[in-house]
């Protein structure tokens, strides 16, 4: 087992190496989520929209800025980044060394970056004042959608880009369908009315253009691609649960039943040989240009 487990809110290792000590799922979502598979994902889509040196870019619904760093190392120290997310806890996490690698490394493009409390509808930015506006995986979660795609498209220039990824609704989305699955197999309540369906985090095709045509974007170009997740181990992936919603959760349950939990979804993202099962998660791609 490695001590990618064992990490606190703190960044410093947790007793009894339970993840779950950790209090905060943007602390736990930094750790584990975000280098195995927001990353990736992030370098597809900055890589398809195109950042040139010095542009201006907005990244909504930011989250821990996985999207904002691969932006902010395009656009280059004449360049400027944006990032929004309605939490600012979130947005702490941004400017933090990153230990993806093992070992703590100072992410120079993260200091460049300005953040923004504000939500996906009420964007803190100026008319027509961005080259470039992403958003990765954040849409579903925005209950007006069509006010979010409004609001990018009011802050981007003549000539801006678009690009926007979002989870396809097919397949299963993994691995947060496994962590439902392990806690609805031990009978543990949902926290919310349909917190173990992964559908709301997704968006089909039709969905995502009719949102984006509603906000004023034409010419929408949508691309279906896939990516491999590679945990580092079984236990990586397990850990990762302490970055969603289910975090919380699973801290509150019994030490016994936690345990069980835990194991279970250990179990789910193993291979026969006990190491990581390697998995794909499928995104929808847009990008629009605005004439």
């Amino acid at each position: 087992m490695c001590n990618c487990c064992d990490v606190g809110s703190d960044g410093r290792q947790a007793s009894g190496g339970d993840f779950f000590a950790a209090p905060s799922v943007p602390v736990a979502y930094r750790q584990y989520l975000e280098p195995v598979v927001f990353e990736p994902w992030a370098e597809r889509l900055v890589e398809l929209v195109g950042i040139s040196p010095g542009d201006t870019v907005l990244d909504v619904a930011s989250g821990t800025g996985t999207v904002a760093r691969a932006a902010a190392r395009r656009a280059g120290s004449g360049g400027r980044v944006i990032a929004t997310d309605l939490s600012q806890a979130m947005l702490d996490q941004l400017p933090r060394e990153s230990t993806s690698s093992g070992s703590p490394v100072v992410d120079s493009a993260a200091a460049r970056i300005e953040t923004r409390q504000c939500p996906a509808t009420e964007l803190s930015v100026d008319d027509r004042s961005v080259d470039v506006a992403l958003c990765q995986q954040g849409l579903p979660f925005v209950p007006d959608k069509k006010a979010a795609a409004a609001e990018m498209r009011r802050v981007l220039r003549p000539g801006g880009r678009l690009g926007v990824a979002v989870w396809l609704s097919t397949p299963r989305l993994e691995p947060f369908i496994h962590y439902g699955d392990a806690l609805a197999a031990h009978g543990v309540p949902e926290p919310f009315p349909g917190a173990y369906d992964s559908t709301p985090l997704t968006m089909t095709e039709d969905e995502m253009r009719e949102v984006l045509a509603s906000g004023g974007f034409t010419g929408v170009q949508i691309t279906t691609d896939s990516l491999e997740v590679d945990w580092p181990e079984a236990d990586w992936a397990a850990a990762a649960m302490a970055g969603t919603p289910y975090g919380p959760v699973v801290a509150s349950l019994d030490p016994a039943l936690r345990g069980e939990v835990v194991d279970d979804v250990r179990a789910r993202m193993a291979s026969a040989d006990g190491s990581a099962a390697r998995h794909r998660t499928t995104s929808l791609l847009a990008v629009a240009r605005v004439v």
